[in-house]
């Protein structure tokens, strides 16, 4: 049984405007996202943390049965938190 009342309409539909902006805003985070890392800048969200690009030189790996693989250049996203979690209540 559901019980609705204008107040409660009110609510839902205030609800769905937010899901909306907030799909709204994490669709235009990405785009700018995306621009400044292909474009190799790093990006800092103050509250949640550093995105930069990692550029790494072709080298050689060596695995643990003695095998020696010659690695590509690559370009590699890295994200670094800056959230701190607290124990206090």
């Amino acid at each position: 049984m559901v019980l609705e009342n204008e107040g409660s309409r009110v609510l839902q539909d205030s609800h769905f405007y937010f899901r909306a902006m907030d799909t709204k805003f994490i669709k235009a985070l990405k785009e700018v996202l995306r621009e400044q890392l292909v474009k190799k800048h790093s990006v800092d969200i103050e509250g949640l943390g550093l995105f930069e690009v990692k550029h790494y030189e072709q080298h050689q790996k060596r695995f643990s049965n003695g095998k020696v693989v010659m690695m590509p250049p690559a370009d590699v996203l890295e994200f670094k938190s800056n959230v701190t979690v607290s124990d206090e209540n």
